[in-house]
Parts: C-alpha cells; sequence; structure tokens
C-alpha cells in the first residue's frame, strides 16, 4: 500500500531520561492508511519514542509533526484532540472502574464528547464480549479482555493515529491473534494509521506495510515489511532464524 502523504512525521529526535541518553537522531514517519510497524529488543527505545509523541517525555532536539502541526509546541492533553491514541503498554485501563465508566473516559477530548454514545455503541458492535461485560469491574476481566477495552477506549476518542506499544505483551497465543486481526481490521476496514511497537517481530512484520527497526536508540533498518521478513539480518536477530 502506498504511503500517501505523511501524517506524522519524527526527525531526528534526541532524547532521553536525565543525563542519559535514550534516542540518537531518530528519524520516521506514518503515511495515510499505514500499519508502520516498529521492532526491536527490550530497551531499544521503543517506549520512549511513543511517549514523545504522546507528549510525556521532552526532547532534547529534532522535531515531530502530526498533519502538519508541530507536537513539540502542543501540550499533551490536546493531542488526543488532535486525533492521536496512544494505548500503553500493559492496557493503560482504570481497573477499579467498569466497562462501560472506562470508555466513556476514552470519549472525553472536546471533539467527541457529544458523540460519545454513538462511539460507545461502535465498540460494542467491533467488540460484543465488552457489551456483556459493560458493568464489570474492569481489573476482573481477562488479559485478552482487558486488552479489547484498553483498544476499544483508544477507538473512543474517534483517532486519527493508533500507537500500540506491545499490545501481545502477557497474552495466550489463541488471543495474541485475535488481537492482531482486530489490529488489522481497524487499519484495512476503518482506514486508520497505526504505528506498532511490538517484540514479536513476526507478527509485527506480518501484519504491517512498512518497519523500522531500533537498536540501542537508533533506527538501524527500514523498508517494506515483506522485504525486511526476507532479510537474513532481521530473521536472525529477531525472528529466530
Amino acid at each position: 500500500m502506498g504511503r500517501g502523504s505523511a501524517m506524522l512525521e519524527v526527525k531526528n529526535i534526541r532524547a532521553g531520561y536525565g543525563d542519559m541518553q535514550v534516542l540518537f537522531d531518530v528519524s520516521l514517519e506514518v503515511g495515510e492508511k499505514e500499519c508502520v510497524a516498529l521492532v526491536g529488543s527490550n530497551g531499544a527505545g521503543k517506549t520512549t519514542l511513543l511517549r514523545i509523541i504522546s507528549g510525556l517525555l521532552p526532547v532534547a532536539s529534532g522535531s515531530v509533526s502530526f498533519l502538519g502541526i508541530d507536537l513539540l509546541k502542543t501540550p499533551a492533553s490536546k493531542r488526543a484532540e488532535l486525533g492521536i491514541a496512544h494505548i500503553p503498554q500493559g492496557r493503560g485501563i482504570l481497573h477499579s472502574l467498569t466497562v462501560y465508566e472506562n470508555l466513556m473516559l476514552g470519549g472525553y477530548n472536546k471533539r467527541v464528547k457529544k458523540r460519545r454514545n454513538d462511539l460507545i455503541e461502535k465498540s460494542f458492535e467491533m467488540f460484543p464480549k465488552l457489551k456483556q461485560r459493560q458493568n464489570q469491574i474492569a481489573g476482573s476481566l481477562s488479559g485478552g479482555e482487558q486488552q479489547m477495552l484498553a483498544i476499544a477506549r483508544g477507538l473512543m476518542s474517534d483517532p486519527k493515529l493508533i500507537m500500540f506499544d506491545e499490545p501481545s505483551l502477557g497474552l495466550a497465543p489463541v488471543v495474541v491473534e485475535d488481537m492482531f486481526r482486530v489490529i488489522v481490521d481497524i487499519n484495512k476496514t476503518k482506514k486508520i494509521p497505526i504505528l506498532l511497537v511490538e517484540q514479536n517481530a513476526f507478527m509485527a512484520l506480518s501484519i504491517s506495510n512498512r518497519c523500522y527497526v531500533m537498536e540501542n536508540g537508533r533506527i538501524t533498518l527500514n523498508g517494506p515489511s515483506k522485504e525486511l521478513l526476507e532479510s537474513d539480518e532481521v530473521r536472525k536477530s529477531y525472528l529466530g532464524g
């Protein structure tokens, strides 16, 4: 699938925590309708990059733009209103609230607040199990159901881009397959671009259009996912072959 014009552009980002530099001149982009994977080992800097795009971490230098808007000059609270949804590692749901309450909070930005009821109905159409469990405390759901709730809550903001951080983490293999089917459906059917950070490199490469490989805070490889799947370097380092 063609990239079209880039929705998200990250250029030459340098960032870290205190005196420890984590990212070194990182650049990537996500185009309209694309699913772009970012793979790499633990500690490579993938989550740090997503946190920067969401406005949760400052940068030392570089630029981040979304739909032509300078994100580094946009408060974190306003980025959801622009249409960026971030589904963090570990689900990010509010365990003590019900499924329904979690979804309502997901649709709290000004752009969608008046449409929350319609958006909840759409979420229930996509995830019938959540409709059955709408009055259940979120913390009592299974791991797979919690991940589906996290995705549904992200969709409640009617996003123009969704960032997933390790969505398969801690899930049973059969649940992982279901979840990746949902991600493909969001991208292909709902036409929502996706930036997918995932340790399961084979699955990430299998469902994405393009992929960036990050090692020690640097992008070391990038290209069409089909080509990287066949790359000896990628197979040896990330696919166990």
